[in-house]
């Protein structure tokens, strides 16, 4: 450990660092495993992961519960970044600090390329030299950044188990309309608890009497479709241009399928139980396939209408061009292969982010999506207004500034 350079050591602590907040992160994804819900009983148990409950307490508190979960979603998340603000904060101070220590230090690392250009290992111990006189901190600009990656997918937990319990939700409601119209032509028509079990069911018709479950299973369904495209129901899922936004701003149908709603394909979503694939398409069979249940083109195969994704692409590529420009960046060698490695690393840094939210946005829940949207807007306008206010205090001070001293 004696013989690690200063930026060896630093690297070696920013990584120790990553890996620990990485394990708290699992920790804390891990405590709510539990990520099936049963739709056996009468009513579906709410999620268990702190992020989801708290988005519940939060939508049953915003119109009682039957406005659109979307505004939740954006409210939830104006919330959260105001919780995370003094992180933000820091985060600025820091890259504001940076930016002005790399401006006294330019000259002199330009100096020390040209002296020690040939020698990689001195000059970076001159470097590291002059960055620990100056105070400019690179271990304080990626904790931030680190931080703010594990509350990215804690949330996403929780965004997960939410879109889940809305399916279980979704298909619980529809269940018991089913039933209650099944057993309700079956009282009116006068049949009795034949099979003993104590209530009416399909199981009380005789079989000489198809004809007459035929038409009891068209209204049941009939009056599924009606529930489920009612506004009480439909006011939780429609969001603006989405459909449903519990499922992705894409090309998936508004309403999930047996293999979505089970964890069989798709992203992002809990697994329903307790539920076969002919007894989910026997009660959703109208609901599954009439475009009235929402979606665009043809036979409403379309939930959104790809904006989300592409704008949690665009928001991101500002957010990470606003944090880089704020950062002050070590100049770049005179040329060479370390000058074409640093320029296609800090190329790849601003892509990377971008690309992942675009893929998040595009696979997995519309709601999640608009999370990243407005989490990235929210940061973008808190970068402008920093970076206005941090102007107006330079200005103010280097007015009363003695021009013969360098401003620190």
């Amino acid at each position: 450990m004696v013989d690690l350079s200063f930026m060896r050591r630093r690297k070696l602590q920013i990584y120790l660092l990553a890996a620990l907040l990485a394990i708290c992160c699992l920790m804390l994804v891990a405590c709510n495993t539990d990520i099936s819900y049963s739709v056996t009983g009468e009513n579906v148990s709410e999620p268990t992961h702190f992020m989801a409950k708290f988005m519940l307490t939060l939508n049953n508190a915003i119109e009682g519960g039957k406005g659109s979960f979307g505004w939740t979603v954006v409210v939830f998340t104006i919330i959260l970044r105001l919780i995370l603000s003094p992180l933000d904060i820091w985060q600025k101070v820091i890259g504001r600090k940076n930016s002005k220590a790399m401006e006294r230090m330019r000259p002199q690392l330009e100096a020390l390329q040209a002296k020690y250009g040939d020698d990689k290992q001195r000059l970076q111990q001159e470097q590291m030299a002059l960055y620990k006189k100056e105070k400019y901190s690179t271990m304080g600009m990626c904790l931030p950044t680190i931080i703010t990656m594990v509350v990215f997918f804690v949330v996403f937990a929780g965004f997960r188990q939410m879109v889940g319990y809305q399916f279980a939700k979704d298909y619980r409601a529809s269940l018991n309309t089913f039933n209650e119209s099944i057993n309700m032509q079956i009282e009116d028509a006068g049949y009795t608890d034949l099979d003993g079990n104590g209530t009416l069911d399909v199981y009380d018709v005789p079989n000489e009497d198809a004809a007459f479950l035929a038409t009891a299973l068209d209204k049941a369904q009939t009056d599924v479709l009606n529930a489920y495209n009612s506004e009480e129901q439909k006011g939780m899922r429609k969001w603006l241009w989405i459909h449903n936004i519990f499922v992705g701003d894409n090309w998936s149908k508004a309403v999930p399928d047996f293999t979505t709603v089970t964890g069989q394909k798709g992203w992002a979503t809990s697994r329903l139980t307790g539920i076969t694939k002919d007894e989910y398409e026997r009660v959703m069979a109208k609901v599954l396939n009439n475009k009235d249940a929402g979606g665009y083109g043809k036979n409403g195969s379309w939930n959104g209408l790809l904006i989300l994704p592409v704008l949690s692409i665009v928001l991101s590529f500002l957010s990470t061009k606003l944090l880089s420009g704020s950062q002050g960046q070590p100049p770049t060698p005179p040329s060479g292969d370390a000058a074409a490695a640093q320029g296609q690393s800090m190329k790849a840094m601003q892509w990377v982010m971008p690309v992942m939210m675009g893929v998040f946005g595009l696979l997995y829940s519309g709601a999640f999506a608009l999370y990243m949207f407005t989490s990235s807007l929210t940061a973008i306008l808190f970068s402008l207004v920093f970076n206005i206010i941090g102007k107006l205090i330079d200005k103010s001070r280097s007015k009363g500034a003695n021009p013969n001293i360098a401003v620190r």
